[in-house]
């Protein structure tokens, strides 16, 4: 009798823990969502200051809207995605939703990363990663003069 009571508590328990993850994701997948038309719309500003505080650390709201900027006109308009892998974890500074996606975009292909908190019905930006051949060796800030060479390592400036 005791074994099937506790299987019956395991069995409840990991049901709960099963739709709490479910939903979590559920809202960092929409979160996602709007990041997208939100940067589409160019609205790095409003991103930034929805940022939870670590992310904001990281950057400077200018930084961050340069780098937004950079990426757009290296990889070109967010186009697709394939559904994402997906993992949840829940500690002691509360549950978090690390989305990856295999985006498609105007210009080619790039891996991309969101890393969501979920508080309450809402999810927090705590990171934003992307990955594109599109990316490399080039200035994403903005900081070099135009059709300026990237220096060699070694030779004069």
């Amino acid at each position: 009798m005791k074994r099937s009571v506790w299987l019956g508590i395991a069995v409840a328990a990991l049901s709960l823990l099963a739709d709490g993850c479910a939903k979590s994701r559920e809202t960092a997948e929409a979160a996602t969502r709007t990041f997208r038309r939100r940067a589409a719309s160019g609205e790095f500003a409003s991103i930034y200051k929805d940022a939870a505080p670590e992310f904001q650390k990281a950057t400077t709201e200018v930084d961050f809207a340069k780098l937004m900027e950079g990426i757009g006109r290296k990889v070109g308009a967010w186009q697709s995605s394939k559904p994402p892998g997906w993992k949840v974890f829940s500690g002691m500074g509360g549950r978090t939703v690390t989305l990856g996606y295999a985006s498609q975009f105007e210009k080619g292909a790039g891996n991309e990363e969101f890393i969501w908190r979920i508080e309450g019905e809402s999810a927090i930006l705590v990171g934003y990663h992307i990955n594109s051949p599109l990316l490399l060796a080039d200035d994403l800030l903005g900081t070099r003069p135009p059709n300026k060479p990237l220096q060699q390592s070694g030779s004069p400036p």
